[in-house]
Formats: structure tokens, C-alpha cells, sequence
């Protein structure tokens, strides 16, 4: 039996609506609102729902529980959102499986372009095999990248942990620009010569924008 969208949808809530749409129009013409709507129950209203839509995904992996309050939800109904909004952003994080191979640049970049979205610079390092399979990753530092907090002791101690026999380093740029600064270079030179002497080889450093990167081995700062 076919499903058909009720005309007069003024007498429905939100969620009858939005329960309406995703069986008619399926998941791929689904709205965010609807998709919200679902994930709150009887209590979702349209207008809150689409205050939400309407932020980009930047804007809204970086809410607040009390921002979300503030757009008319209850601390129950923000709660469950926040939840929500966490388990995308662990999901992203995942975005590297284990059988990854570390090819090329463009596939490791591609592979950590969610820390496009992240609010605050975080620094990752990724252990590699001697095949350049992944062995783990690690968002070691959160914050402005300087060389008093990027220090080389703790990407090679995580490099260590895991057995690698070289790394990829990479952080992002909340300004969406990847080109790098003095500070990146002057910290990818610290980490490449400790790796020479603990013999961990750094393959490079992987700077990501908004939707682009940078390769400093590329542009000549790993010698």
C-alpha cells in the first residue's frame, strides 16, 4: 500500500509529519528537522527544529547543551540532541579503519577531514607499520599549536605505545586556511629530528582546511 502525505497536516504534530515525510520521500530526501523531530518523540516542534537545520554542521557540532535549551527545547530534549551531536563527532573520529594503508597524502587527508570541523586546533598522530598500515591514532593536543605544548616526547611516546615504525603528523585549522604557519614549521622540524634520533621515521605533517590541505613534506619542510 502506497503512503501518501495528509493534506491537512495543520491538525498533526511535528512528528506525525516528519514520520509522514521519511516514509513517503525515504531517508535520502529526509530534512534535519524531520530527522531531529524523530529523535526527540511527541515533543518536537517545528520551530526549534528548524533553528537547528538552519546551522551549518560547523555551527552545530560545536552547540552547547544550554544553547540548544535556548532554542526552545527542554533539558531532557537538549540532553538527548547533545547526545546525538556527541555520537556523530565519535563517529567521525573513527573515520580511519584498521585495515587502512597509508598510500597517499590525499587519502590520509581525506581520511581526517572531519577535524575540519573542530572548533579548536587538535593535534593527531597517526602509528604506522612498516607496510603504513595504521596502528592507532591519537588526538594527542587540543588548543593553539606552539612548541611549549607540542612536544616531541609525547607524539613518540604514543608511537612507541603502539609499535610503529613511522608516523603522520596533522592538525587542523579552525580558520579553514591550511596553509602553514612559522609555529607549524618550526614544530614539525622539532618532531622530525627526534624521530631521526629515536628512529621513528615522520613521514609528514598533514595540515587540514576547510575542505583542503597542506603537505609540508610537499612543500619541502621535512628535510
Amino acid at each position: 500500500m502506497s503512503v501518501q502525505l495528509s493534506i491537512n497536516s495543520e491538525q498533526k504534530s511535528f512528528l506525525e509529519i516528519a514520520r509522514e515525510k521519511v516514509a513517503y520521500y525515504g531517508e535520502q530526501q529526509t530534512g534535519l528537522a524531520e530527522a531531529l523531530a524523530l529523535i526527540i518523540g511527541k515533543s518536537a516542534d517545528s520551530e526549534s527544529c528548524h533553528k537547528i537545520a538552519s546551522l551549518s554542521v560547523r555551527e552545530i557540532l560545536i552547540l552547547t547543551k544550554e544553547e540548544i535549551k535556548e532554542m526552545g527545547f527542554t533539558k531532557s530534549m537538549a540532553e538527548r540532541i547533545f547526545a546525538c551531536i556527541l555520537f556523530a563527532k565519535k563517529l567521525n573520529s573513527m573515520s580511519i579503519p584498521n585495515t587502512f594503508i597509508a598510500n597517499s597524502t590525499e587519502e590520509i587527508a581525506r581520511a581526517l577531514m572531519y577535524t575540519k570541523y573542530y572548533e579548536q586546533e587538535v593535534f593527531t598522530v597517526l602509528a604506522l607499520d612498516t607496510k603504513l598500515g595504521i596502528l592507532g591514532k591519537s588526538e594527542i593536543f587540543k588548543g593553539s599549536l606552539h612548541t611549549t605544548i607540542v612536544h616531541p616526547r609525547e607524539v613518540y611516546r604514543f608511537a612507541l605505545q603502539k609499535g610503529a615504525a613511522a608516523i603522520v603528523i596533522s592538525h587542523n585549522h579552525p580558520s579553514g586556511r591550511s596553509q602553514p604557519t612559522s609555529e607549524d614549521i618550526e614544530v614539525t622540524k622539532r618532531i622530525v629530528q627526534a624521530g631521526q634520533y629515536i628512529g621513528i621515521e615522520c613521514l609528514d605533517h598533514i595540515i587540514i582546511g576547510d575542505g583542503n590541505f597542506s603537505s609540508l613534506k610537499e612543500k619541502g619542510y621535512m628535510s
